[in-house]
């Protein structure tokens, strides 16, 4: 029986922005099915890939998949933020590339029992793995509404997020909300019936943002990726909605343009230095790439340089 994996998204434009054909040193910070590591591993004879998943699942498969290259692929359980403390101390300050994709697999996705589905009935769970320590059942069932408004606010950008927040402590009142199936019910309620499958999809991503801590660590991800670079090195984030996106096109610009000093000075005296610089614009699938591969149509990548 053969098994389907997550197709990565954008991996022509990833292997040659990352000249991945002269790397020797690779950091897969989010391996998924193992997609991205894959094709390193079959381009080039000699590379080794350090790659990290807090899926235990995720990593298990990524490591049968990769069976053939036991001796070059080190796959291990990790947060991608603790990046630098996850790969051996030698490699630090010597990896040739290092790449982030941020979305969820494919897998995750569709299996009921991990909770991240509004169209299969399943526990409200969106664990990304068993070191999160909160879950969305909590998250749901004991924050306040205001709470609530604001987490599907700030992390799904959802404009009705109040009434949603409201709907969600009436009904709990009666019952907990135990299941994805009770809490979209909820949201299919109260929201508008022309924007519904956006709404509920702003807000399982708002939980899951959430309850994995996503955004915080992103921002604790990208110096720390860059610290392990070599000179010349490049690192590669793939995002899939503006929140992240926004966050490492900041990070980027702040890396670039890194001087305090007061505009009206005529040379800078603060002494900061860039740390890394931006060598291409933002790379977005084209129309074949999203025929064929549905979710790349949201995908977004940035790719920077170690200075």
């Amino acid at each position: 029986m053969s098994v389907s994996y997550h197709k990565p998204v954008l991996l022509d434009r990833v292997l040659e922005l990352l000249r991945v054909d002269d790397c020797r040193v690779v950091v897969d910070c989010t391996v998924g099915d193992g997609g991205f590591s894959k094709a390193f591993l079959t381009r080039v004879p000699e590379i080794q890939i350090y790659g990290f998943d807090l899926d235990p699942e995720a990593m298990e498969r990524a490591k049968q998949r990769l069976a053939a290259w036991s001796d070059r692929f080190h796959g291990f359980l990790g947060n991608f933020k603790d990046v630098d403390e996850l790969i051996p101390p030698e490699v630090v300050g010597h990896v040739d590339a290092v790449v982030a994709d941020l979305g969820v697999s494919f897998l995750q996705l569709s299996e009921a029992n991990k909770g991240f589905m509004f169209s299969e009935n399943g526990p409200l769970s969106m664990k990304m793995g068993p070191a999160i320590e909160r879950d969305a059942f909590t998250v749901i069932n004991e924050s306040t509404e205001r709470e609530l408004a604001d987490i599907f606010f700030h992390f799904g950008e959802e404009r009705q997020s109040r009434r949603i927040a409201r709907a969600v402590v009436k009904q709990r009142q009666s019952a907990p909300v135990e299941t994805t199936t009770d809490l979209a019910e909820i949201v299919r309620n109260v929201s508008r019936k022309d924007h519904v499958v956006k709404t509920l999809a702003r807000i399982f991503q708002a939980l899951r943002i959430y309850v994995n801590d996503e955004l915080t660590s992103l921002d604790h991800f990208l110096p720390r990726a860059i610290s392990i670079l070599r000179p010349g090195g490049r690192l590669a984030v793939l995002s899939y909605h503006s929140l992240e996106d926004r966050r490492v096109k900041r990070f980027i610009h702040a890396q670039e343009h890194p001087c305090t000093c007061p505009p009206q000075l005529p040379v800078c005296i603060c002494g900061k230095k860039p740390t890394c610089k931006n060598i291409t614009k933002l790379v977005r699938p084209d129309a074949d790439e999203i025929k064929r591969n549905k979710s790349a149509r949201s995908a977004r990548l940035r790719v920077v340089e170690k200075c």
